[in-house]
């Protein structure tokens, strides 16, 4: 649970009556209430200096928060031990949240906590809220579960909503007390009631789960709404996937992705898979746009990066005029991070060693196969090059390589058939180079996929064009054999 330390509270209306009538002190109560600090710290001094413990706590509190006067927590602290000594319950609780912070006065767990114990004592709130939590934690004192919840249940129970979330958190867990999630969601609520937002977030998550509750998606979508309004970035986000799927709340995608977006701003990290149930739900637009939000704060997402470039480039295959340009930019965005190795500090080594072994060749391969269909041969084949360098045991990667030499190999031979004499001969021979590199490109392949019954497919038919083009430039099959021993050997 976050740590958090409460001000010190003072009531806007001081009672004047709580005291025999005395000169000045009406004219400090009423500059107070009238938001006159500096005037009431002056009138409020000559009573706390004659030992009114009020008084010093009011003066106490008037310094720490800088009203009126210059903020000075050390007088402060001064004057909440003057106030406190004399069993003034909000300045024994003030003074508890200084040394627990090292505010005024040097920090001191277990004076937080002796002086936290004896405003919990006279019933304050905020003191027992707060003891609870530095028992609960073992700062200050021995650590003592049991006995830090008995704290968080008294100021529960006078409505603090702070102890009340605190109070459900640990019925949830089941930590120093029996697990108990429906009296959590109960306690969930009335600190939700209240506006705390981390409540209203985890009862939306319970009403979703159906801990403590029988489950109830409209239930869920409510209490997370009223959670992610006040930008609790888990509220967004589960809000935004059930929006997104239509469970609590009429479906609308404008709506969710909205959500979804604050969530990646944010940081949420489970946003990837917000992206990747987007590619499987048919709506990559969606899942690109989030994405692209997602990578304006982390840029450096090689996976995500990896995960959209081949989603993008998979759609390229049906309307490569939309897709292949958000292909190429994914692609390329994550090739240029793999290559200079920049490895992020979310990933493992290990899964940084699988991303260039074997997701760099294939997105080097997916390009490719987009540079093709746009015509540029040149960059289709420098990129299949470069993930035959990359992964030399890829069969289909080499069979690619191939298909690239062949076709340039076509286009030289058809234009040497237009020729005559002495060009024409030095024409053919330029095609002849390049159908040598179509042969060892196949060899390769054949090899690689060579008694692998999940590469019959292509090696079956590779092998007969190879052996058909293999006697075509050397007039027999002779050496074939070899060749194709060569690379298998290799493997």
């Amino acid at each position: 649970m976050k740590r958090r330390f409460l001000a010190p509270l003072l009531f806007a209306a001081l009672l004047p009556w709580t005291m025999p009538a005395h000169a000045g002190w009406e004219e400090a109560v009423a500059a107070y209430n009238k938001g006159d600090y500096g005037v009431a710290a002056k009138e409020f001094r000559p009573f706390a200096e004659q030992g009114q413990a009020t008084a010093q706590y009011i003066l106490g509190w008037i310094y720490q928060n800088g009203e009126g006067v210059k903020k000075d927590e050390i007088e402060a602290a001064k004057w909440y031990l003057k106030a406190g000594e004399k069993g003034n319950a909000d300045a024994q609780y003030a003074l508890g949240s200084l040394y627990a912070a090292g505010a005024g006065v040097k920090r001191d767990d277990a004076e937080a906590v002796k002086w936290f114990r004896k405003a919990a004592d006279q019933n304050k709130a905020g003191a027992q809220y707060l003891l609870g939590y530095m028992l609960s934690a073992g700062e200050g004192a021995t650590k003592n579960e049991a006995e830090g919840i008995s704290w968080y249940r008294k100021a529960a129970e006078q409505g603090l909503a702070e102890a009340q979330y605190a109070l459900a958190l640990v019925l949830s867990d089941g930590r120093g007390v029996t697990k108990d999630d429906q009296e959590a969601n109960q306690w969930y609520r009335k600190a939700a009631d209240q506006g705390n937002f981390d409540a209203a977030y985890l009862l939306g998550s319970n009403y979703e789960a159906g801990r403590g509750v029988i489950p109830d998606y409209t239930e869920a979508v409510r209490w997370y709404r009223k959670a992610a309004d006040k930008n609790n970035v888990e509220a967004q986000y589960h809000l935004a996937a059930l929006i997104r799927d239509g469970k609590g709340a009429e479906r609308n995608d404008a709506e969710a992705l909205a959500l979804f977006k604050k969530a990646a701003e944010a940081g949420q990290p489970y946003t990837p898979t917000a992206i990747d149930e987007y590619i499987k739900k048919g709506k990559p637009d969606l899942a690109f746009d989030l994405g692209d939000t997602w990578l304006g704060k982390r840029p450096d997402d090689v996976a995500l990066l990896t995960m959209l470039g081949f989603s993008a480039a998979g759609e390229a295959r049906a309307n490569p005029a939309r897709y292949a340009p958000v292909a190429k930019k994914y692609g390329e965005q994550a090739i240029a991070r793999i290559e200079a190795d920049k490895r992020p500090e979310r990933m493992t080594p290990a899964e940084w060693a699988e991303y260039r072994t074997k997701w760099l060749p294939q997105l080097y391969v997916q390009l490719a196969g987009l540079s093709s269909k746009a015509g540029n041969i040149a960059d289709s084949r420098a990129k299949l090059e470069r993930a035959s360098q990359l992964n030399p045991n890829d069969a289909y990667t080499w069979y690619l390589l191939g298909q690239n030499h062949f076709g340039e190999y076509e286009k030289l031979n058809a234009a040497a058939r237009m020729l005559d004499g002495e060009p024409k001969m030095d024409a053919t021979g330029k095609a002849f180079t390049k159908l040598d590199l179509v042969i060892d490109a196949y060899a390769h392949a054949v090899a690689l996929s060579e008694n692998k019954d999940t590469l019959r497919d292509l090696h079956d038919p590779l092998l007969k064009d190879l052996t058909s083009l293999y006697d075509f430039r050397n007039g027999s099959r002779s050496g074939l054999d070899n060749l194709i021993g060569k690379y298998r050997g290799q493997q």
